[in-house]
Formats: C-alpha cells, structure tokens, sequence
C-alpha cells in the first residue's frame, strides 16, 4: 500500500518531466550567471587612481593655503576716544568715521526719542560697517539715565530689540520707539499705551446653559471663544443637558475651569430632544455620546428580533447597558 502511493506520487507525466528538466537548467544556469559576470568584469582593465589621487592633493593644498592667508583688517580711523552714543554731536561722529550720512541717521533716531542703552547697540546701525563697528566698541561708555532705571524690567525689552533700526530718511526714527518697527507685530500697540493693563471681564451673571449663545458663554470666567464653540456643539450632540456636571464632559475643558464656572450655571425649563429606540436608525442613534456604535447597532438587533422594545427599561436587557449608563441615558430615549 505504501510503495503504490509512493509510485503514485513520483510518476510524472511527459510535460512534466519536461517542465522539470526545463526548471532545472533555468536554476544551473541563474547559479552560474554571477560567476561569469565577475569573470567577464575582471578582464576589463582597470583605470588608475593617480588623477584622483592628484586633483585631492591639490584640493587639500588650496584649502590649507586659504586657512593660513592672513586677514587683512581695516585701517583704524585716527582720532578714536570714548564717546556716549546718546550725546555724541554728528561732527563727533564723523571724527570717528561715520560717514555724514549714517551720522544724520543716528541723529535722527536720537531726536525721535530712541536711546542707546548697550554698546551692542551699535551694531544695529543701518550702514555701519562691521569692521568699524568692531573699532568702535572699546570706547563706547554709556552713561545710565533714570529712564534705564525706570525700564529695566519687562516692559524695556521691545524698545532695546528695536533701538537700531535706522533708515535712510525712508522711515520715521519715532515709530522705533516701543514697537512701530517690521517687528512690532510680537507686540501689542504701537506707544507705550500697549503696556497697560489688559481689560477684565465683566462680572459673571448666571446662565441658562440650555440657551446660552456663544456670547453668553464667554462672559464666564475661563471661557473664551473656542470653549464657547465645543459646549454649544455638545450640547447639541447630546440634545440638551439635564444637569450642571454635562458642561464639564466637554473635550478639553479643564476641571479648574469647570469649578470656576459651575456657580454661574443653571438649567432652565427647556426640554431635551429624544430618540425614539423603536424609530430611530442605527446612525442616529451612533451619533449620540452616550450610545456610540456597539450600543446603537446592539438596540437594532434587538428590536429586530423582539418586535421592537415595549419599555424603556428593556434597555437592561442588552450586555454593554449597566445601570451607570442607564441613568445617563434614559434621558435622551423614549418609545411612541
């Protein structure tokens, strides 16, 4: 019985013996395809190295050559001393050799009420050059005014970004001062005005959370126009709330900010919208939070083979509803 299986199982017809035979030069002849390919390859001659060798010495040799060429700095303008920025004369700049026009600049600037309070200030002159500017650091004492002492918090930061932004005559040297510049937009306001005090909300009323617009719900503390948004949008998903802790439910809204709110809530004497669990389709009632998909399309089985539910209390009957969610529930649910 064994040998017949066997001799079953080995005999092949004649196109299968030829597939075979075909299969197995097709496998010899792929095994031997690398062999001869690197055989082939290896009788090419191979180019020399010495160019390339060559072209990077030579590569290497111009970049060292770079590296070790000495910098050639600027002459010193003749005549430096130690200078206050604030209180240096246009002449006295020019003696320093600031060309006559960027000296009008800084005059300008000066005049508008700008003020250079770090010798770093220098370098944001419009058409200082680097090499003088590095020239010129050394001897630059700035005296401290009881404005420096005045500003020196949080409030100095915008006017110290923006105390050397010159033009040419093309931009008011005033608008510098405290925001106006390309920048200013990180600050609010364009004066000084812009660091005062930010305006409060007025005192929280109470609020029917039934019938509350967007409005309504930002004057509460915390609340801006985003959270506004997401309760109203809950609230509709769920057809109403029926009690103050739903609000807190909302995606995102922090609980320090629910406890803030909570005094200022209240339900009014509207009513919910309900879901009819015999009338309803599957989407609907999935689209509610409370049900979601699993519970919705469980309440369609079931009233497809009960002939529908005869009390809302059936609701028990189904394995994802404990009484936790029950209660939750049975707010939003009726049968007509």
């Amino acid at each position: 019985m064994r040998k017949s299986f066997a001799r079953e199982y080995l005999r092949f017809s004649r196109k299968e013996q030829y597939g075979i035979i075909t299969l197995g030069i097709l496998m010899l002849i792929t095994g031997f395809i690398p062999d001869l390919v690197f055989y082939f390859r290896r009788r090419v001659p191979v180019t020399g190295s010495d160019d390339l060798k060559a072209a990077v010495l030579a590569f290497e040799a111009g970049i060292k050559a770079v590296e070790e060429e000495p910098v050639i700095l600027p002459p010193a303008p003749a005549g430096l001393f130690y200078f206050d920025p604030n209180t240096l004369p246009a002449a006295g700049w020019q003696q320093l050799g600031v060309s006559e026009r960027t000296a009008a600049t800084i005059g300008k600037y000066l005049a508008g009420g700008g003020r250079f309070r770090k010798a770093a200030d220098l370098g944001k002159i419009y058409g200082l050059p680097p090499a003088l500017y590095t020239q010129l650091m050394p001897y630059v004492r700035i005296e401290k005014s009881k404005e420096d002492t005045r500003f020196s918090g949080r409030c100095d930061r915008p006017e110290r970004r923006y105390a050397g932004h010159y033009g040419d005559g093309h931009r008011d040297s005033s608008r510098h001062h405290y925001g106006g510049s390309r920048n200013s937009s990180r600050y609010p306001g364009t004066d000084t005005t812009s660091f005062t005090r930010y305006r409060k909300k007025a005192p929280a009323a109470p609020v029917d959370i039934n019938l509350a617009d967007s409005t309504a719900l930002q004057s509460l503390p915390g609340i801006g126009p985003g959270f506004a948004r997401r309760i109203i949008a809950y609230r509709d998903r769920l057809g109403g709330f029926y009690s103050v802790e739903q609000v807190a439910e909302c995606y995102g809204l922090p609980d320090s900010t629910f406890q803030k709110i909570q005094p200022f809530l209240k339900i009014g004497s509207s009513s919910l919208k309900k879901l009819d669990l015999n009338l309803t389709d599957e989407k609907s009632l999935a689209a509610h939070p409370y049900i979601r998909y699993k519970l919705a399309r469980l309440i369609v089985q079931y009233r497809n083979s009960h002939a529908g539910f005869r009390a809302v209390s059936d609701l028990h009957s189904l394995p994802l509803v404990d009484e936790i969610i029950y209660r939750k529930i049975e707010h939003y649910i009726e049968i007509k």
